[in-house]
């Protein structure tokens, strides 16, 4: 993604909500507009701008001997274009962003957020404050709950829904390259029949590389996406305007009454070729999932004028010829491309080009989708690098960018030509569509409170349609369109599993921690050499007492010792799951070392239904008590940042603690050498339950093996492994 686009995406994200809507103000000049809708050309619409190489293909299985066939075909494109990214996704889904963010997750968040929801079920009034959180819609919530916030049973539906949302998506990654790239390489076997058999080891060649050079950044490539896109959109309306001369009658197709009479004049045949016909508006998705990288306007601008108007020439150009010569069906584009050899190859060479970078965009956001699937607790955790110090969006997945590079080859190898992939194509895209039609009528309601019978009507209008282009893509289920829902359905079993276990795991950790702010508080009140106690239970369920006494200088000691706890020099990071409680591995380290840091500070990460938190929102520093240095600190982080706990953030902390209490003079000493400070995380391991049926023991072992081959905390958390202390827990799920 070009670095002026990301630059942009980080302005609007790292701004509180005053300063971001001075800046969408100042932002909404004409210039600046157009400048985003052209840049908005090579990231979204490589998908959607690539499919005239293969669309009619997928439609006609045999020569169309009759023009009424071509034009319905055509008249069904035309009209799909229309209703569905034009209208349906570029001026009503688009607004259904959360904070400039969308996609599927972001429609989650949002409803999540307006129903008086945590993503992760624990709601804590100090999420209020976020700036660019929406204070209201969450207070009224709690006065007068909707729905979703009234029913587990609907929050779980919804949660499956999204889930099995997100992994089409996923699955609809493993073909996108795959058939952009093969469709783009069998031009040569036109020109060249000879290199037929070149065709599938050049495109594996392609994609090999293209996996490879991911982990350098996409960023200097980026910065020639929307002229590379540009100029194939004008090549294909030229190429469109070219073929029209042949028989400009075909503009007659035009009239709905032709994608009516389709219908009726081939029953069943053509309801099946609505999966053909699919395919023409693949990558609608991409225009919501990537809105943060845009705005509104912007995309409203370059879609109509820049991407609609080119594709339709394009698809008339093409039924035009097949109209005149229907065995141009076998590959339509490149048959129907002119044969002079300096515009072919410079056709060919922009379509290689061109489905790189649909490619490229396919990737981009299977990694965006990953990343906010794991800070929303659906996913193992992973590992992430950022391949740029200045854009946040800019992230590369090594293990999933390698799975995904030998399960796509793969899947060239065996399909072998577009053609056989188009069977397998849509079956995904025509899945996620209804369920971004059901989530976004479910916002119409309960976000922007429009009356019940306006959401009914959008899904019913652009239900039936989702629900048509479904049906008829499932029909070709045992044709190839098994291998996404099998793909999808893994997917969604394997985040299932991970929030399951998850959620259970969080449960445990709120039953069996005490209150932090009921122990300080409580104890704060004592007289001198007064103390008060706490139990606080560990996983072997013994019970055992930690006193908190208040002297000239507090000190730490276990219930029935005479043994103070040790203050030693440096800062302890204590990291709790959830709440502002006493985590378990506090409990568990003392029982062994009756000694703590100095500085003691619990720490509790607390991902938030927004995608970003601004700085000033970031932490939350309080002094437990009247204690000497003990702080309780609230790191805040949007569901699509990264998470880090390293040197810049301890820089933030203990400046948040200096301001907090002035009076500490270790801290500064203790910071000076970051050997003194020592991080203190749970290594937990699970067991089921005593008593257990069958499916949970099943479902605590499946987990168990997911945490074990996920990424460690300490990696995820971007600290210094020498600096980090596991202390070992067993948790019952």
């Amino acid at each position: 993604m070009s670095e002026i686009i990301d630059e942009n995406r980080e302005t609007n994200h790292d701004i509180d909500t005053k300063e971001k809507g001075q800046h969408i103000k100042k932002g909404s000049s004409a210039l600046l507009t157009l400048s985003l809708a052209f840049k908005s050309i090579g990231i979204i619409y490589g998908d959607i701008g690539t499919s005239p190489l293969y669309v009619f293909t997928g439609i006609f299985s045999d020569p169309p001997t009759n023009s009424q066939d071509v034009y319905g075909a055509l008249s069904l494109i035309v009209w799909s274009l229309t209703i569905v990214p034009l209208i349906k996704y570029v001026f009503i889904v688009l607004r259904a962003d959360d904070n400039g963010e969308g996609g599927t997750f972001a429609l989650y968040s949002l409803l999540c957020r307006h129903s008086g929801l945590s993503v992760r079920g624990n709601e804590n009034s100090d999420d209020l404050t976020i700036a660019n959180y929406d204070t209201m819609s969450i207070i009224s919530s709690k006065e007068h709950p909707n729905f979703i916030k009234r029913s587990k049973t609907v929050q779980f539906v919804l949660l499956i829904v999204v889930l099995l949302g997100s992994s089409l998506v996923l699955s609809d990654g493993l073909l996108t390259p795959a058939i952009s790239v093969i469709s783009a390489v069998e031009g040569m076997e036109v020109r060249a029949p000879s290199l037929e058999s070149g065709v599938v080891p050049i495109s594996c060649i392609i994609i090999i590389l293209l996996f490879l050079v991911q982990q350098f950044g996409t960023a200097k490539v980026g910065n020639c996406f929307a002229p590379i896109i540009s100029l194939w959109f004008i090549a294909i309306a030229c190429v469109g305007i070219w073929n029209i001369t042949y028989y400009p009658k075909i503009f007659e197709a035009y009239n709905p009454y032709h994608a009516i009479n389709y219908f009726i004049r081939n029953h069943a045949s053509g309801f099946t070729n609505l999966g053909g016909i699919l395919l023409a508006i693949t990558g609608v998705e991409a225009l919501f999932a990537d809105l943060g990288h845009f705005n509104h306007r912007a995309i409203q601008i370059s879609f109509p004028c820049f991407v609609y108007i080119p594709l339709l020439l394009v698809y008339t150009g093409q039924a035009a010829r097949l109209v005149l010569e229907p065995n141009f069906y076998v590959n339509t584009f490149w048959l129907t491309t002119p044969t002079n050899p300096v515009i072919y190859w410079i056709i060919f060479i922009l379509a290689i080009l061109a489905t790189i970078i649909a490619s490229q965009a396919m990737i981009s956001a299977t990694f965006s989708l990953i990343y906010q699937s794991m800070k929303l607790d659906c996913f193992p955790d992973v590992k992430v690098v950022h391949t740029s110090q200045k854009v946040k969006g800019q992230i590369f997945i090594p293990g999933i960018n390698y799975i995904l590079m030998v399960a796509i080859v793969f899947i060239c190898i065996i399909f072998q030509h577009s053609a056989n992939l188009t069977n397998a194509y849509g079956v995904a895209v025509s899945s996620v569509m209804i369920i971004t039609t059901t989530l976004v009528a479910i916002v119409i309601h309960q976000v922007w409170h429009f009356p019940i019978f306006v959401s009914v009507i959008f899904f019913l209008i652009f239900g039936i349609v989702d629900a048509s282009f479904l049906g008829a893509t499932l029909r070709k289920v045992q044709d190839g369109g098994w291998f996404t829902l099998v793909v999808a359905l893994f997917l969604t079993i394997i985040m299932t599993i991970w929030r399951w276990g998850t959620d259970r795991k969080i449960r445990y950790e709120l039953i069996h921690k005490p209150n932090l702010g009921k122990i300080f508080e409580n104890s704060g009140k004592s007289e001198k050499n007064a103390s008060s106690s706490i139990t606080i239970n560990d996983d072997s369920q013994i019970s055992q007492e930690i006193i908190l006494q208040k002297d000239d200088v507090v000190q730490l000691r276990l219930l029935g010792s005479e043994n103070h706890l040790t203050r030693s020099s440096g800062i302890g990071l204590f990291y709790s799951g959830v709440g502002s409680k006493v985590p378990l591995s506090f409990s568990h380290f003392i029982k062994h070392f009756p000694i703590v840091p100095q500085n003691l500070v619990f720490i509790t990460i607390r991902p938030i239904a927004v995608p970003i938190v601004g700085d000033n929102d970031r932490l939350i520093v309080k002094k437990i008590g009247n204690y000497e240095c003990c702080y309780h600190a609230t790191a805040r982080y949007g569901y699509s940042e990264e998470v880090s706990q390293g040197r810049d953030f301890i820089l933030k902390l203990v400046e948040s603690i200096q301001n907090n209490d002035p009076s500490n003079k270790t801290l500064m000493k203790d910071f000076s050498n970051l050997d003194g400070i020592t991080y203190v995380l749970g290594e937990q391991s699970f067991y089921p339950r005593p008593g257990s049926p069958l499916w949970r023991r099943v479902l605590v072992r499946m987990y168990t093996f997911l945490v074990i081959n996920s990424r460690k905390q300490y990696d995820s958390l971007d600290i210094p492994v020498e600096n980090t202390v596991g202390v070992g827990m067993k948790i019952a799920l």
